[in-house]
């Protein structure tokens, strides 16, 4: 992953060329992979998605967020998961120097690869990591057959 940062013409770096050959490679990876990842110069957060005999599990990675600040919903087989990072306010008398810290608005869709029960969907943020346990829907659980 590639950091991104303003520049100061105080601490202007040498490297200008590279800078540009750095923007034009994220924004072929970004065309490839799809919008939305760091290519698109927004916020988005890192997710992984693992799946128990019972249900599936997704935790994010979500420093700084508060619960008000994210909306979670289920539809059609669809997790979705939606936020917004706020910019970090500066006193009056400040100014920024260099900046490397990305905000806004993002939107995280994953496509359930089972039936889940939504009414029984728990989230929880502790410590800047969202976890959501989506339990099976019956249809989806593993179960034992009688031989007869």
């Amino acid at each position: 992953m590639t950091v991104r940062f303003r520049q100061n013409p105080i601490f202007a770096l040498p490297f200008g060329d590279l800078s540009a050959f750095e923007r034009e490679v994220d924004g072929l990876f970004g065309s490839v992979l799809g919008e939305g990842g760091p290519a698109a110069g927004g916020f988005s957060p890192r997710f992984d998605v693992s799946s128990t005999e019972d249900s599936l599990v997704v935790v994010g990675e979500l420093p700084g967020l508060k619960k008000e600040d994210l909306k979670i919903t289920v539809h059609d087989g669809v997790l979705t998961v939606a936020g917004e990072r706020k910019a970090p306010a500066l006193p009056e008398d400040a100014a920024w120097l260099r900046t490397e810290t990305v905000h806004g608005r993002f939107s995280r869709s994953f496509v359930l690869p089972y039936p889940v029960e939504s009414g029984a969907v728990d989230a929880s943020l502790v410590d800047g990591l969202l976890t959501i346990v989506l339990p099976k829907a019956a249809e989806a659980r593993p179960r034992s057959i009688a031989i007869r």
